[in-house]
């Protein structure tokens, strides 16, 4: 979802010491720890702080990377390279030789073995086609939905805090006008067919026009009418703190479920009523992104871009971290869907970015596999959220999140590209 949000996003604890429990908030205090003592030449604490930080981390790209410079300057070139090989393993890039930090790691045993390795990881793997584009270069496109009755795609455009359908014959068209109905960015999309509605997450943030700075951290959901295109139900969360609706499922009964980016909550919207209700407050969710029902919907898998994949289980609200194989990196997934028994997630958090499957275990509870299905594609600038469409993902490949500021302004409009949406057999 919202990378403005992502750097800054705090979970909210009940005391110091719960917060404190929390790896990865103790990690990330390691990890700035180690930071301080690299900047101050302190090498032998850069390599205690990394080794911490680590620890309560172990798959997250830049703590692993962090502990391998911190190695090489400590003169250790085995337990370097074992580090850069276990980065690697995960499907992790970085360019080792224009490291200086890692200068004298050239002449060790098994460095020409992890630079191909590294280099492995970095190759495109192309299985898409493009399903088709949008001509208009600066809507920095987020959301997609599909209607299966007319055929149509919708696409959410953050800029310009607008809706675009894009019909069966391809043709281009605003749907939801600027602004219009009280629209913040939309964010995450969903089409609900049975009941002939678009559901939208929105969210005010920086990047999109006619901006008021009164407005972060304001989000909700928002209902219209497929035949029409009119707004039939707007639900704003109400209270005080900050939130970020980035995605959501509907479950079969019409209940919509959204993810929070901006505080530890999953919220319901119950069919036919008038409020949003919060479903799970959880301190496992530290930045929700793509949620996604399994078939007989009696669990709830979400991606946390910082955490990995949690399941809920619907009849108690349990809420709990899948493990994964060491092979097997479930950070940095932004849009999270169950197909054929698998999850399919954009993993658009890691470098280089991704479309990942991940094999669950027989029971469901932990991620035992993973296969990349397309890296690196030449169309890709921060790709982020799809639509399973039949046996395909129709998923945004260029956002382009990079090039729109938070003063609202688009750095390098020169540099930015038609919109995307690549077509990917599952």
């Amino acid at each position: 979802m919202d990378r403005t949000v992502l750097v800054c996003l705090v979970l909210v604890w009940a005391g110091v010491a719960e917060a404190q429990a929390d790896p990865i908030v103790a990690s990330r205090a390691e990890y700035r720890k180690a930071a301080t003592a690299y900047q101050s030449h302190d090498y032998a604490a850069f390599l205690e702080h990394s080794k911490r930080a680590e620890r309560l981390r172990p798959s997250h790209g830049g703590v692993m990377y962090a502990l391998a410079r911190a190695y090489a300057l400590s003169g250790d070139d085995a337990m370097a390279i074992a580090t850069l090989r276990r980065f690697a393993s995960l499907g992790y890039f970085a360019d080792i030789a224009a490291d200086s930090d890692l200068a004298a790691l050239p002449r060790a045993a098994g460095y020409a073995r992890v630079r191909r390795e590294l280099d492995a990881n970095r190759a495109p793997v192309v299985r898409s086609k493009v399903a088709f584009t949008l001509p208009e270069k600066d809507l920095l496109t987020e959301g997609i939905a599909y209607d299966p009755s007319s055929h149509a795609f919708f696409i959410g455009s953050v800029h310009h805090r607008k809706i675009v359908r894009v019909d069966s014959a391809g043709r281009a068209a605003d749907w939801i006008g600027q602004g219009r109905d009280g629209l913040w960015a939309p964010l995450g999309m969903k089409v609900d067919p049975a009941r002939g509605v678009l559901w939208v997450a929105s969210a005010a943030v920086p990047q999109m026009e006619n901006f008021s700075p009164g407005d972060l951290g304001r989000s909700g959901l928002l209902r219209f009418e497929l035949a029409t295109g009119k707004l039939t139900g707007r639900f704003v969360i109400r209270d005080n703190s900050p939130h970020a609706l980035g995605d959501l499922t509907i479950a079969g009964n019409g209940d919509v479920y959204a993810s929070d980016s901006r505080a530890p909550i999953v919220w319901r919207l119950p069919s036919g009523a008038d409020s949003l209700e919060r479903f799970i407050d959880s301190p496992l969710l530290l930045s929700a992104q793509g949620l996604t029902f399994t078939p007989d919907e009696r669990t709830l898998y979400l991606a946390d871009y910082s955490r990995g994949i949690l399941a809920i289980d619907m009849a108690s609200k349990r809420v709990v971290l899948l493990p994964c194989r060491p092979s097997v990196l479930a950070l940095g997934i932004d849009g999270l869907y169950f197909v054929r028994g698998r999850l399919v997630g954009v993993q658009n958090g890691v470098e280089p970015h991704r479309v990942i499957r991940l094999t669950l275990d027989a029971r469901g509870d932990s991620l035992v596999g993973a296969e990349v299905l397309e890296r690196m594609h030449p169309k890709y600038s921060e790709p982020t959220l799809g639509v399973v469409v039949g046996g395909d993902l129709f998923y945004i490949a260029n956002s382009q999140w990079e090039r729109f500021a938070e003063t609202g302004e688009v750095t390098r409009p020169d540099q930015l590209r038609v919109p995307v949406v690549l077509r990917l057999r599952l």
